[in-house]
């Protein structure tokens, strides 16, 4: 089994909160109060290869970023992904249980306040 550094940095991911507005509308995300944290991983950054942006078109997403963390087992397509102050929605993910670790497909949303 090969290791990786992650030494790329810390992303974060968290779960939204739910707020709405005052007509239930689904407000959205402008700072990490907005969320929960769920957990910090170290990441590598990875390259993107033409069927990762392929299949991120297949589902009208454009992919922005792919990264790849250490395991972890609780990780769903609604979270969020933030590194540093950018938050990003989670394309999809690729579990890699051989070298023990996840891919993220990442597509930008905005920068938080």
């Amino acid at each position: 089994m090969r290791t990786s550094n992650f030494n790329d940095g810390y992303l974060r991911i968290y779960k939204e909160k739910g707020n709405t507005t005052d007509f239930g509308a689904k407000k959205n995300i402008k700072t990490i109060n907005d969320m929960v944290l769920i957990v910090k991983l170290a990441y590598e950054e990875c390259s993107k290869r033409q069927q990762d942006f392929d299949f991120a078109e297949s589902k009208n997403r454009i992919l922005s970023l792919k990264v790849k963390t250490r395991m972890y087992k609780d990780i769903s397509n609604k979270y969020k992904v933030v590194i540093e102050k950018q938050l990003y929605d989670i394309v999809s993910y690729d579990i890699d249980r051989k070298n023990q670790e996840v891919y993220f497909y990442l597509e930008e949303v905005r920068k938080l306040a």
